[in-house]
């Protein structure tokens, strides 16, 4: 490994790559028999004035951590407002509540998580006003007024919001410039596109991690996913077969899970909103029971919510969301929606059973016997 050398361009006639030192300053071409991409993501930027003022901050990696630390460390702000309500800005939101930093939350949507289905946001909302954080939703940002460098509130379609410090949680970018200008082809969700064996449009070339698309196994599209396992299964690919082998790499379902203080939610394969998008007659079921044998101590509430395709029966994805364990619940979603099973088999899985863990019927063979009777009408 070669620190504080960056890449500057690419040659793919010549097969080398121009590389600055950044210590020295020297310019350096480097020959390549194959070359990996994995330039990653950075931070989405809104375009508003005033959000490069020293205490708006954004977070994506170590660096950014650091400086909003240290602020918080040294000027002891005790008003925020975070832009978004995507994962990083909810753990946000989370960290400052751990620092008495009286916390607004504005977001674009009605609920927090664009990918979540709706039955999951008013409890989402619940949990973060149980903890102290405000949510305002529906809230379209205009600018920061700023003075003396600094930002002191931000306009919206809804009023000024006032604060010592503020956070921008708008997502991730796909950092695709380096391939852009050395011709590789970049795929319709933004990122450079690939293939199973993570080959860019030249065989030469692998790309890998936050930078590329994926295909979604149950969508069928190419997506953005900017997710550290899925980079690391690419970059283990993009590894084996620019060294000579032929590993591949099958795509993603969507499985994802994230804590809002004590709360657990885990969402894998699409929403009813995007099935239908894609032109699918979906349906759906709500199972609302306990997460444990009900008398047994530690027993909550639990909500699941999936969707199938009513033609075929096939599970396009699920919500599920509670207090115990529903973060890593949702791994059994991931596996049927992988292996594109049907509700018929899934209500007929051999799901594992005692007190302290589950009730007699599991919620997800509950809901997948409820959907059936609502698929081939």
């Amino acid at each position: 490994m070669v620190l504080q050398h960056q890449a500057l361009a690419v040659d793919r006639v010549k097969a080398r790559v121009r590389v600055l030192d950044r210590t020295s300053g020297k310019e350096t071409d480097w020959p390549y028999d194959r070359l990996i991409v994995a330039t990653g993501a950075r931070s989405r930027k809104l375009g508003l004035a005033g959000e490069d003022s020293e205490n708006v901050f954004f977070l994506k990696g170590l660096a950014d951590g650091i400086r909003m630390r240290r602020f918080i460390d040294e000027r002891q702000p005790r008003q925020a407002v975070i832009v978004g309500a995507g994962y990083i800005a909810l753990e946000v939101a989370e960290a400052l509540r751990e620092r008495n930093v009286a916390t607004t939350v504005l977001y674009r949507g009605a609920n927090p998580y664009s990918g979540l289905e709706p039955e999951m946001g008013p409890k989402i909302v619940n949990e973060l006003e149980a903890h102290g954080v405000v949510f305002r939703g529906n809230v379209r940002p205009f600018s920061f007024t700023t003075e003396n460098g600094r930002a002191v509130k931000v306009a919206t379609d809804q009023g000024d919001f006032s604060a010592d410090l503020f956070f921008i949680g708008a997502g991730v970018q796909p950092n695709v410039e380096l391939a852009r200008e050395a011709g590789l082809t970049i795929g319709p969700a933004g990122g450079i596109a690939v293939n199973e064996r993570m080959e860019t449009s030249d065989p030469a070339i692998f790309a890998a991690g936050d930078c590329c698309e994926k295909v979604h196994r149950v969508s069928g599209r190419p997506v953005l996913s900017p997710l550290g396992d899925t980079a690391n299964k690419e970059g283990r690919v993009a590894g084996e077969n620019a060294a000579g082998g032929n590993a591949r790499f099958y795509g993603i379902v969507g499985a994802a899970c994230v804590k809002v203080f004590s709360l657990e939610i885990g969402m894998a394969g699409i929403t009813e909103a995007a099935a239908k998008k894609l032109g699918l007659a979906a349906v759906s079921q709500v199972v609302e029971a306990n997460s444990r044998v009900g008398i047994y101590p530690g027993a909550q509430p639990t909500m699941l919510k999936i969707v199938a395709d009513q033609a075929s029966g096939r599970l396009l994805g699920g919500n599920w969301i509670g207090r115990d364990g529903e973060a890593r619940k949702i791994n059994t979603l991931a596996v049927a929606l992988f292996n594109d099973m049907t509700l018929e088999q899934i209500s007929r899985l051999d799901l594992a059973y005692a007190p302290p863990f589950s009730p007699v019927w599991d919620p997800l063979l509950i809901a997948a016997n409820l959907l059936k009777r609502k698929v081939g009408k």
